[in-house]
């Protein structure tokens, strides 16, 4: 038996990939079709205390504060909370479609680390003295890399770990 000429009969690679996943069926994915994902909206960092963490994004990094959610169970969604009483969602960062950062705070003991986040800087030197002297930890000065860019780590009050970097065209 051949396989239908019909664009929208299955083909054999459709029934392989609708086949059964951890006991359930999974969706129907015709071969080629893909998902598409638009960017990023927000990154996750871990933090121990979300109204300090407000203070030294918004004042260190200079974020600004995008969305607060409102500390209340039972909230009108429409009502945001305040830097000195905020809820568990709050975004800092551009106006979107641009990624924003969401601090989140957690119960329990994390492990802070590398976050993998890289934040841009039109000026890398300029940025990296002017944290210096507000009492942020770099793990060295920034560096030229051998493509052009300039790059270094840093950490905030948390112990995560982040990259500034100088893209060699920063538009």
């Amino acid at each position: 038996m051949t396989e239908s000429a019909s664009p929208d009969a299955p083909t054999s690679l459709d029934r392989t990939v609708a086949g059964n996943v951890h006991g359930r069926s999974a969706i129907r994915r015709r071969a080629g079709e893909r998902m598409t994902i638009l960017g990023i909206d927000t990154v996750a960092i871990v933090v121990s205390d979300r109204r300090k963490a407000i203070a030294w994004y918004r004042d260190v990094l200079g974020l600004e504060v995008a969305y607060l959610g409102p500390n209340s169970p039972q909230a009108d969604p429409t009502v945001q909370g305040t830097p000195e009483n905020p809820g568990h969602w709050i975004e800092l960062g551009p106006g979107r479609p641009r990624t924003r950062v969401h601090l989140c705070e957690l119960d329990g003991t994390t492990e802070p680390g590398p976050s993998g986040i890289t934040f841009l800087t039109d000026d890398i030197q300029r940025d990296y003295e002017r944290m210096q002297t507000m009492g942020v930890r770099f793990r060295s000065p920034p560096e030229r890399l051998e493509w052009g860019e300039w790059l270094c780590q840093f950490l905030d009050p948390y112990g995560n770990e982040f990259d500034l970097k100088q893209p060699m065209d920063p538009r």
